[in-house]
């Protein structure tokens, strides 16, 4: 009998969803699946081999394996952690410009489906991204949006950006950066930014992440008591 369910969270840069689905991920004592660090990932190893065509993205993507440490809740790839080394503004950046490619979506979109049906046959999952409600997940049992405003979820990307030692990066610069990454992510042709018809929208701007994670949580708890 399944004993899990899936929770897709969507949303911006800089919304707060990673730690939002981190922390609902361990309330609910079930897994997170990071999607961003797989395209992430991707990025990575495209900057690393100087990729520059679609189809040198398709075959990076196809040759990267992941999977998820289901002790430590992180994605692996090719069986390693990159951690920090994944998250600086040049692979954001990256992974915005190859999650545009048919071929690396395709690739990651399956991979994404696999591992959440998997986990969830026994395990609550928890999924963020930008497309998994709508697109990877559609038909997820809880559905949630994360938004801020502009200005917070910049703060928050320069906040977090200090906190990894980036140096020179100015506040102005951070907006200007998640501006043009909105811009991509909403407009591009293939599953673009989308709030789904059915998710609840959680707008974070002046909460507390443990607000977010206990409204989210109540929502769940209360439609699976109804079951």
């Amino acid at each position: 009998m399944k004993k899990g369910f899936i929770v897709t969270i969507d949303g911006p840069a800089g919304a707060g969803k990673s730690t939002v689905s981190q922390q609902l991920a361990e309330v609910l004592g079930g897994v997170l699946l990071d999607t961003g660090a797989m395209y992430r990932g991707v990025a990575y190893f495209a900057l690393k081999k100087e990729a520059k065509t679609a189809r040198e993205y398709g075959v990076i993507a196809r040759a990267l394996k992941f999977d998820v440490d289901v002790q430590t809740q992180a994605v692996l790839v090719n069986g390693i952690f990159l951690g920090s080394k994944i998250r600086s503004a040049k692979v954001s950046d990256m992974a915005s410009l190859v999650g545009r490619y048919k071929a690396v979506r395709h690739i990651l979109t399956s991979r994404q489906r696999s591992l959440g049906r998997a986990l969830s046959v026994r395990l609550p999952v928890v999924i963020e991204g930008r497309d998994i409600g709508s697109v990877v997940f559609p038909k997820a049992e809880f559905k949630f949006f994360v938004t801020a405003s502009p200005q917070v979820r910049a703060e928050r990307r320069w906040t977090q950006l200090k906190k990894q030692g980036v140096k020179g990066l100015t506040l102005k610069e951070v907006l200007r950066q998640q501006q043009a990454r909105d811009r991509q992510d909403s407009q591009r042709a293939l599953a673009p930014l989308r709030c789904p018809p059915d998710a609840v929208v959680v707008d974070t701007s002046s909460m507390g992440i443990s607000q977010v994670v206990h409204f989210m949580n109540d929502h769940i708890q209360g439609h699976l008591s109804l079951t």
